[in-house]
């Protein structure tokens, strides 16, 4: 009877000990993962106020921080409504960029998807020229544009010289009829 009592409380001993680790590996994992997502956190900040400053260097005038815009989309003939939020909206030679700061290995890396599709967001949402990826930690901005775009400076430079082309052919249609050389001879 004593033994398998001793039995009994070994293996209760083993349970209890394998509760005990499981719970600390579970705490542990919580506070590494906390730790990390403060990291990460306060290197984005840092990253974000270095990039205002590359900006500038780079040219750029800063218009905005943390600019948000709502956008949607339509699913199944419904609109889904969202905020987007680009690290900055900058100018430089007329033109408008959303500038978004990104730390790490894939900062600048156009091969991830979730940054491509990122960019193709802002670019839509904030019609702009392009977007900027911005390397604060390594001290680069990539100009990404997209294939078919056309940016806003240069769709109204095509209303412009469009209406320029027209108020100057009515002028020459108008000068022309005044000196009879409007109507050609029958």
């Amino acid at each position: 009877m004593q033994q398998s009592a001793f039995r009994f409380g070994l293996v209760l001993l083993v349970v209890l000990g394998i509760a005990v680790v499981a719970w600390l590996t579970h705490r542990g994992a919580q506070f590494w993962d906390r730790r990390g997502r403060v990291r990460r956190a306060a290197r984005a900040r840092t990253a974000e106020r270095d990039a205002h400053g590359l900006l500038e260097r780079a040219g750029f005038a800063v218009l905005g921080q943390q600019v948000r815009r709502r956008w949607s989309v339509f699913a199944d003939g419904e609109e889904v409504s969202f905020d987007l939020i680009a690290d900055y909206v900058v100018r430089r030679d007329g033109q408008l960029w959303v500038a978004e700061v990104k730390t790490g290995e894939r900062a600048l890396d156009l091969g991830y998807g979730p940054t491509r599709r990122q960019l193709l967001e802002y670019r839509e949402a904030f019609d702009v020229a392009g977007v900027l990826l911005v390397d604060a930690e390594g001290r680069n901005i990539r100009s990404v544009t997209f294939r078919g775009q056309v940016p806003p400076s240069r769709r109204l430079n095509a209303v412009y010289a469009f209406l320029l082309g027209a108020v100057f052919g009515a002028l020459l249609g108008a000068f022309l009829a005044a000196l009879g050389l409007g109507a050609l001879p029958s």
